[in-house]
């Protein structure tokens, strides 16, 4: 793989780490790339995003964008950030995606199944439950509203995103915080 591909797939792998099929805003992606991780400005992602979305590298449908290719969690560098070359002549996708399943839900939000989206270890199991059981919200819906939650925040945990759908619903913090202990 030469260097630019490594780039992209970097750029895009690091973007869509929490949420690999899900589809995301374009203005959304735009100040990721330059306000949240300052990697390079505003006009710059805009541009980036169009040179991507015409090489097939990205798809774009309705200002929503969904990688087109499988996101590779296991190449990303830790501290990565975009060379300079990114910027330069982007070469045609040769890698195309070929297990998205996306579904339209109602609110104009793609989602996959909310399985897919959050793998949830045996204590955040035990918390849905048990947020699930003190609010009358069922487990089904607290797992979908942890997905939110997480594609909307990014770079969060399963359990804080757990925990704030419990503090949404009244649930007292303290108690919750000394049974993860």
């Amino acid at each position: 793989m030469d260097i630019i591909e490594n780039e992209i797939l970097q750029l895009i792998s690091t973007t869509w780490i929490n949420t690999p099929k899900s589809q995301l805003s374009t203005k959304f992606v735009a100040r990721y790339w330059s306000i949240d991780t300052q990697w390079m400005n505003y006009s710059e992602a805009e541009i980036l995003i169009s040179k991507l979305i015409e090489q097939k590298w990205i798809n774009e449908s309705d200002n929503l964008l969904l990688p087109n290719l499988k996101i590779d969690l296991e190449s990303i560098s830790f501290g990565w950030t975009p060379k300079k070359i990114i910027h330069d002549k982007i070469p045609r996708n040769g890698k195309n995606r070929s297990d998205s399943k996306i579904i339209k839900t109602s609110e104009g939000i793609d989602e996959e199944d909310t399985r897919e989206l959050v793998e949830l270890n045996n204590s955040q199991r035990r918390l849905v439950r048990y947020i699930s059981a003190n609010t009358g919200v069922l487990k089904n819906e607290i797992i979908r509203r942890c997905a939110r939650k997480k594609r909307s925040l990014g770079q969060v945990t399963n359990t804080v995103c757990l925990l704030l759908i419990a503090k949404e619903q009244g649930m007292q913090m303290q108690e919750l915080v000394d049974g993860m202990d």
